[in-house]
């Protein structure tokens, strides 16, 4: 087998698993097993955007969140859980990789003895990541805006991770994915507030909203450009 180095910041990664599992009474063998192999499912092909650079930013801003706001998460063993899990199982031509991944942790979850009901709100938190429109309430919007946090960062890094995210839709032909990727960028403008709580919305919410606009009007500038131009 060839050579392979070891995905981004593994070594943070398997530090914070096994300060959870710690936290949990849960750090075992088979603890720290689960932890290498989400690692490495977060860094398999064809990830581009959705790999461990994102799962490490994620747990950056749930320390965050902790530090600046420590009585704000209900559960934050759940949150961490749950950001840990919500793209372990990432195919970008699947429409069930949050039902997977919020299945594999509940397994996980139950398999460690832990209870049934952490298990069921990883499980729901999880789900939540679809983003589809709908109010959510307590921990639920922090770990969205958590996955969220992404849209609000500067300039540069939101337009490296619009590169990214087309790398990860290689097989979708361009103006399909024009169409489909505007449809996504204009659904989150739509919203009243991108993010749901008070604390991402003053850190990130008009920083988004401008990353929005201009990725959305360059999408459709260069569609422009490549259309076939008419001739009177």
């Amino acid at each position: 087998m060839p050579w392979r180095r070891q995905p981004a910041h593994s070594a943070e990664l398997l530090a914070h698993w096994a300060s959870l599992g710690q936290a949990l009474g849960r750090d075992t063998p088979a603890w720290r097993k689960e932890g290498r192999r989400l690692v490495l499912s977060w860094a398999r092909w064809p990830r581009a955007y959705h790999d461990t650079t994102h799962l490490w930013a994620c747990l950056r801003h749930w320390h965050a969140v902790q530090d600046q706001q420590p009585a704000a998460l209900d559960n934050p063993h759940a949150v961490a859980l749950a950001l840990w899990y919500h793209d372990a199982i990432y195919w970008p031509w699947s429409k069930h990789n949050e039902e997977r991944s919020a299945d594999w942790a509940s397994r996980f979850i139950l398999g460690q003895g832990l209870p049934a009901t952490l298990a069921q709100t990883v499980h729901q938190h999880i789900l939540d990541t679809r983003h589809t429109p709908g109010p959510l309430t307590g921990d639920a919007q922090w770990v969205v805006d958590i996955d969220l946090a992404i849209l609000g960062q500067s300039d540069a890094v939101y337009r490296q991770f619009e590169r990214n995210v087309r790398r990860e839709y290689f097989f979708v032909r361009w103006p399909r994915y024009v169409a489909g990727r505007s449809a996504v960028l204009q659904g989150f403008l739509d919203r009243p507030r991108i993010y749901g709580t008070d604390f991402f919305v003053q850190r990130f919410e008009a920083q988004a909203r401008s990353n929005l606009s201009n990725a959305l009007k360059a999408l459709q500038d260069e569609k422009s450009m490549r259309e076939p131009q008419s001739h009177g």
